[in-house]
């Protein structure tokens, strides 16, 4: 994995994902509203022990791909807030920024200090041209860190999951001017 080292930015460390994250991450999966607009907005139904030993074997995984998702610490109280990161889509067939926030992060702009340092890292550090984000059209809130971070709308794609067509944004590397 191209991120060996935490990405340290002004209110935030970014870091590869670790067991102890597991807690926090699974009641934000489990949160209604954070998964309102993921997929086709369903909450996670696997049990917290199916779904530690899927989170534990995406830990592992990882050490395998170049890209991947990353634990997003605020570094002010240290505590975990949510995930960001750049992995490959198969709904895509291409590189695409996801992220995902416990509700008690949400407004404070963490989303879009995480993306730009993810994707800052991932230009510096590989010949990625271009990077793709899907979102709800409800989204306003994501679609607002996209926009921010240089984004444009590109085509709409079928979601089956979330029964619509979703629109897909890309970011060239030569549009990219971080924040």
């Amino acid at each position: 994995m191209i991120f060996n080292t935490p990405l340290i930015s002004p209110r935030l460390r970014i870091k590869p994902e670790s067991i102890e994250d597991f807690n926090r991450f699974y009641v934000m999966s489990k949160d209604p509203e954070v998964m309102r607009w993921i997929g086709d907005g369903s909450i996670y139904h696997w049990s917290k022990e199916t779904a530690l030993k899927k989170y534990q074997a995406s830990i592992v995984n990882r050490e395998t791909t170049e890209l991947g998702n990353l634990a997003v610490y605020a570094r002010d109280p240290g505590l975990y807030i949510g995930w960001c990161g750049v992995t490959f889509s198969k709904f895509l067939d291409h590189a695409e920024l996801g992220y995902r926030y416990c509700r008690d992060a949400w407004g404070q702009g963490y989303a879009t200090e995480a993306a730009a340092s993810v994707i800052a890292e991932i230009y510096k550090k590989t010949e990625m041209d271009r990077i793709l984000a899907c979102v709800h059209p409800q989204n306003l809130a994501s679609i607002r860190v996209l926009e921010k971070l240089g984004f444009a709308y590109s085509h709409f794609q079928l979601s089956r999951s979330a029964g619509l067509e979703l629109p897909v944004y890309a970011l060239e590397r030569d549009s990219f001017n971080g924040l």
